[in-house]
């Protein structure tokens, strides 16, 4: 879950005042011999847990991402091997991906940390201010968007919707499970810090830490199975929209991370959320994107106008459509992580 306002999933729930109770719920899927993705089941929503990679080796497991759900993650893995975990790469610093450090390295102390060197000022300064503001909202947001529940309201006061009334709970189900887990858990931090790239040869598979760019953060990075061709992208990938923080994501430099994972040509993509992606469609929607928010904002600001009137020509409906649709919750997501971040993480990258 992004359980920190200043991370992305929690500043739209307190914008929007809403989220509440239930339990956290992924399935694993086999990818390639000893490759597996436990890839979360919740519904879009608001709130959300990470997706998991699993790579059993010859002699050990390499995992990507440590999710809230990480006791639940474990005990899914023993199910699947008895080897021990020697290393956890965190693609970012969000508390979705990093929180569950500690309850792996319980499970075995070895453990090596992989993430890159930022984790280790972000984590205990703005990660965890960031984490003290959730927790002392998010009951408040849950009882709202409880009480919407049972009055048959969405957050905008309207009759909801099948779709809404799913996402809904299951926000609610991520918050409880949230307060449940993050409060009492400390921060563990990377003992085996990258900025660039870092190769794990693990028996016969050789599994590759790339930094390909920043975009969701400045401490993105991607972990490539050559061999397998299989990617695990972080949060440079989300599905079914993507997360923009203005004061923490890099919209301008996120169209070339995403054409460094393009040229890679995955046959399979592990996004942060949202299902594997078995094409590069998705991939190449998310690029235009941001390539397209970026070469109008750069534009307006060629023309002398200051924000806010750049806000009132900048057109992204036609982006809009291809990532909403009619569907509520989408249209919900998209107009709290990308029409209104998104604008402000191009132009404050942006030179007249």
């Amino acid at each position: 879950m992004r359980p920190v306002p200043a991370s992305l999933f929690s500043l739209a729930l307190l914008a929007l005042a809403g989220a509440a109770p239930a339990a956290p719920g992924f399935r694993v899927e086999t990818l390639a011999p000893g490759v597996h993705a436990a890839i979360r089941t919740d519904p879009p929503g608001l709130m959300v847990d990470a997706n998991c990679l699993f790579i059993v080796n010859d002699e050990d497991v390499v995992v990507v991402d440590a999710p809230e759900a990480s006791a639940e993650l474990i005990e899914a893995l023993k199910g699947i091997t008895d080897k021990p975990v020697s290393h956890l790469v965190n693609t970012h610093w969000h508390d979705d991906h990093v929180i569950g450090n500690a309850t792996w390295r319980k499970a075995w102390p070895d453990i090596r940390f992989v993430a890159h060197p930022s984790l280790s000022d972000y984590l205990p300064g703005t990660g965890a201010r960031n984490r003290r503001a959730m927790i002392a909202d998010a009951p408040e947001a849950a009882a709202q968007m409880k009480k919407q529940l049972d009055a048959g309201k969405n957050l905008a006061g309207k009759p909801i919707s099948d779709e809404e009334r799913a996402s809904y709970a299951s926000d609610i189900a991520l918050v409880a499970h949230y307060m449940a887990v993050v409060p009492s858990t400390p921060d563990v931090l990377p003992d085996l810090p990258t900025a660039g790239d870092l190769v794990l040869q693990r028996g016969t598979r050789r599994i590759e830490i790339r930094r390909v760019g920043r975009g969701h953060t400045e401490a993105d990075l991607v972990v490539w199975l050559p061999q397998e061709r299989i990617l695990a992208s972080g949060d440079l990938v989300v599905w079914p929209v993507p997360l923009v923080g203005g004061d923490q994501s890099h919209v301008a430099d996120w169209p070339g991370a995403l054409d460094a994972l393009l040229a890679l040509k995955p046959a399979l993509v592990v996004p942060g959320h949202g299902p594997v992606q078995r094409d590069l469609a998705y991939v190449r929607q998310l690029r235009d994107l941001f390539a397209d928010i970026t070469q109008q904002v750069r534009e307006r600001r060629g023309r002398g106008l200051d924000l806010d009137a750049a806000r009132k020509t900048i057109d992204l409906g036609d982006w809009h459509r291809r990532f909403a649709g009619t569907s509520p919750v989408r249209d919900a997501l998209f107009r709290m992580y990308v029409a209104a971040p998104a604008l402000v993480s191009a132009w404050n990258a942006a030179t007249p």
